[in-house]
């Protein structure tokens, strides 16, 4: 079949160092091309990657070129935004976590992923992660074999350190500005400051509220959240209780995550 060619909208942080930089090395891959407004930042980053095709806009990256997926790495608040454009491409998408900011706007994008007959994958990337496809073997043994009973329970415990972890030191930066963008709406029930602080929640927790949902294998619903952010209980569909702690402590070296 011949490799793979991608494009990229947007060389920012994420899409930068966290994506570009490990779509580059795949041989099965190419990265064709790049769609970044920052006009200097393309070029350096293209330049740094070996991407000769940049560009400001997308609709002139579709008109000349042929790719078989898009990567845009962008802020879940205008994913929206974004998607009712490139989708007219008709190419499977990656956007990062979660798909929408409101369950209205992820109803929208769901309409027009219909409409383009193809799909999006939402990069929770704990669905691939081996120690977690390792545990979901172990909870679904366990629930088929019932050597011990029924699962009642499932935790996972959340404290953030170094995320980073020196990822971002070759990050190709510019002085220069970014124009003034259009994002998704406000949700109709939050006011700014609340979706300020719902926007900070889920660019923290949101892998670990989706790796719940990917444990248990059904839906469930939250039943108790306290005031200090630290404690969230939730119970499944059929009945499992689940506890997620978010940043019970902190720790100085590491990124660490227990399930």
């Amino acid at each position: 079949m011949g490799k793979v060619k991608i494009v990229f909208l947007g060389t920012g942080n994420m899409g930068q160092c966290a994506h570009l930089k490990n779509y580059s090395i795949i041989p099965e891959c190419e990265v064709v091309a790049i769609c970044e407004i920052r006009e200097k930042l393309g070029k350096l980053v293209g330049e740094r990657y070996g991407i000769k095709k940049i560009y400001k806009d997308f609709n002139e990256l579709i008109k000349n070129e042929k790719f078989n997926g898009i990567v845009a790495s962008q802020p879940f608040t205008k994913h929206y935004v974004i998607l009712k454009e490139i989708l007219k491409s008709g190419v499977p998408v990656f956007i990062e976590k979660p798909l929408a900011s409101s369950v209205k706007i992820g109803e929208k994008i769901i309409e027009e992923i219909k409409k383009a007959n193809t799909w999006v994958m939402v990069g929770y990337h704990k669905r691939s992660d081996p120690a977690s496809e390792y545990t979901k073997n172990k909870i679904e043994e366990f629930k088929k074999k019932g050597e011990i009973g029924k699962l009642k329970y499932i935790r996972i415990t959340m404290p953030p350190g170094d995320w980073i972890a020196g990822g971002f030191n070759d990050l190709i930066t510019t002085d220069e500005k970014l124009p003034a963008l259009e994002y998704d709406p406000v949700p109709d029930d939050m006011n700014e400051r609340e979706f300020k602080e719902y926007v900070g929640f889920i660019n923290y927790y949101i892998h670990q509220i989706n790796l719940m949902r990917f444990f248990l294998g059904e839906d469930y619903k939250v039943k108790y959240a306290d005031k200090s952010r630290v404690l969230m209980v939730i119970e499944s569909l059929s009945g499992i209780t689940g506890i997620i702690e978010m940043s019970p402590y902190t720790t100085s070296i590491e990124w660490e995550e227990k399930d």
